[in-house]
């Protein structure tokens, strides 16, 4: 009966998910006075813009009188070959360039944000194929009036909501890939603000144009890291409904005492490093806790995830994979979401706590390695977890 009344409710916050109204005007950027034809041409856009005087770019299909002269048209273009995620037409922009140059998105929403509430916001990214160079975040930023900048330099005096993309996109640059991010407003937030926007890691592709393109990625240097984007969407989030409240036991600090414990039996043996005796270990994060159906950690976590995230920093020789599992109850394709995103949740906190997302990957396995017998409510309870694996770099 329980699990009838939690397939329910699923069913009606999916729903709920579904009909709510999406914040941004132009999501796919389609509303354009007219297709474009040559780079720098957001400004035939509608709804979005480009709050410096950097040159973020707009791309749309074409008829054939424009596909001989156009340098905007998709799928081919100067920086790649990539179909629209949906519609005819995205954008691009430098995420990471020579010097301090940037490139931003901007757009009014269709209504203030309400204080308290809490959404999510959803976009696809794709690395373009000759880009020389892919970044590890990327930030938003959500603003209560427009912002202007008279240079093309990266915008220091906000404090934006990082997105990981290394375990996001990484430097595939054949697929969209589906970012989201949750954010809970203060109220009164009005423009939604998207780019890079500090001198973060990037890592380099070692990618190089056919010598027959004509790209305007630069081949001389490794830094310059362009994104296509589409499909962007702001949703308010269902408050929680819990069906049954889960037992919430005090924060006892269990995480780090079996690593300790390894490393005492290791001892005085210099005959390998202690990273070789943890590697391809895998431990249980315990007291992690998240809000029924969502990824969104309890308080009750925090002092559990504080004091791995100091042994981590401690120890800057470990690498870890995050690894996010659940019951075998409801649809398995979103037992799998559900446990990349609250993998991706506990990475999130580690790297904001002062743990480089360099060592950090995360993966949600779904109900797909369990660890007890899922028959009984006990076992389910032991298999909704989240544990970490020490890998090498």
């Amino acid at each position: 009966m329980l699990n009838c009344i939690k397939a329910a409710v699923l069913l009606i916050l999916l729903l709920h998910q579904a009909k709510a109204q999406n914040m941004v005007a132009d999501s796919s950027f389609e509303r354009n006075s007219k297709v474009p034809v040559l780079l720098s041409s957001l400004g035939l856009n509608a709804s979005w813009s480009s709050p410096s005087i950097a040159t973020t770019d707009l791309f749309c299909e074409c008829g054939k009188k424009l596909k001989e002269k156009s340098e905007a048209q998709v799928p081919h273009n100067p920086f790649g070959t990539q179909k629209a995620n949906t519609g005819k037409c995205y954008a691009g922009f430098y995420l990471f360039s020579h010097a301090d140059y940037r490139e931003y998105l901007l757009t009014q929403l269709n209504s203030p944000l309400s204080g308290g509430v809490k959404y999510e916001l959803s976009m696809y990214l794709s690395l373009a194929d000759y880009s020389r160079a892919a970044i590890f975040r990327m930030g938003v930023c959500f603003l209560p009036s427009k912002p202007t900048y008279n240079s093309s330099n990266v915008i220091t005096n906000l404090a934006p909501q990082f997105i990981p993309l290394k375990n996001e996109v990484g430097t595939d640059t054949v697929n969209w890939h589906r970012i989201t991010v949750e954010y809970e407003a203060k109220g009164g937030e009005q423009y939604l603000l998207l780019g890079s926007f500090d001198i973060y890691d990037f890592e380099e592709t070692y990618v190089k144009a056919p010598k027959s393109v004509r790209t305007k990625i630069n081949q001389r240097t490794d830094r310059d890291a362009y994104y296509y984007i589409d499909d962007v969407s702001l949703h308010a989030l269902p408050p929680p409904i819990v069906v049954k409240p889960d037992s919430i036991p005090p924060p006892v600090l269990d995480t780090i005492k079996p690593l300790v414990a390894v490393e005492a039996n290791f001892g005085n043996d210099t005959t390998k490093p202690i990273i070789e005796v943890l590697v391809n270990r895998t431990f249980i994060l315990k007291n992690i806790l998240f809000e029924t159906s969502r990824a969104v950690l309890i308080p009750t976590s925090y002092p559990e995830l504080d004091a791995f995230a100091g042994y981590l920093v401690k120890n800057p020789q470990i690498y870890i994979e995050i690894g996010g599992h659940t019951d075998n109850t409801g649809n398995e394709e979103q037992n799998k979401l559900l446990s990349e995103k609250r993998a991706n949740t506990v990475a999130d906190y580690l790297a904001v706590k002062g743990v480089e997302l360099s060592r950090i990957t995360f993966k949600g396995y779904g109900s797909s390695k369990p660890i007890a017998n899922n028959s009984t409510d006990e076992g389910k309870k032991q298999n909704r977890r989240v544990e970490f694996t020490v890998v090498k770099k």
